[in-house]
């Protein structure tokens, strides 16, 4: 009997000491800064590393920019593109002014869109055009450019010749 009490307390000794060691463990990983679940997270942190990136495509962007894209294509034509300049879309109310610091300016009479770049040293750097019913769009000339009155429609539901050069404009608007 005596041996086995012997033994009871041997354990419990025992035990104790693996319990403070564990709460030593963790406290060193805890004034370390390292958190508890180092290896689950850094496992995680590879799994994320190991990902297949797919190129992107036109129909991961909205509808609206491939639009735009296709629109600011159609009148700048596929020139060479800066790409460190970013295009931007602005959407126009039915009603505002076309000038809008001249309270003379003519105003649009139905909602416009405008896709416009930063690059001060083109004179024509923007395109504003108006959804028809008929899937198409009808662009207007802006006051800088010797376009004729008449706007020009293009057909947004044709698919695109060149697809690289119309993802590139799609990737550059912001």
């Amino acid at each position: 009997m005596k041996k086995l009490i012997w033994a009871l307390r041997l354990g419990i000794v025992l035990f104790g000491v693996a319990l403070v060691w564990e709460q030593v463990q963790y406290n060193r990983q805890v004034a370390s800064g390292q958190r508890i679940s180092q290896q689950r997270q850094s496992r995680h942190r590879e799994a994320n590393h190991l990902k297949i990136v797919r190129p992107r495509q036109l129909s991961d962007f909205s509808a609206t920019k491939v639009e735009a894209a296709q629109v600011w294509l159609h009148v700048k034509g596929p020139r060479v593109i800066d790409e460190d300049i970013p295009l931007h879309i602005r959407q126009i109310a039915a009603g505002q002014r076309i000038q809008p610091e001249n309270p003379r300016s003519a105003v649009y009479n139905k909602p416009m869109i405008q896709v416009y770049s930063d690059d001060h040293q083109d004179m024509n750097n923007r395109v504003t055009y108006a959804h028809n019913a008929d899937n198409t769009v009808m662009i207007t000339p802006t006051e800088s450019s010797s376009a004729k009155s008449q706007a020009v429609r293009v057909n947004t539901q044709a698919s695109p010749k060149h697809r690289t050069t119309l993802l590139k404009v799609v990737q550059l608007i912001i």
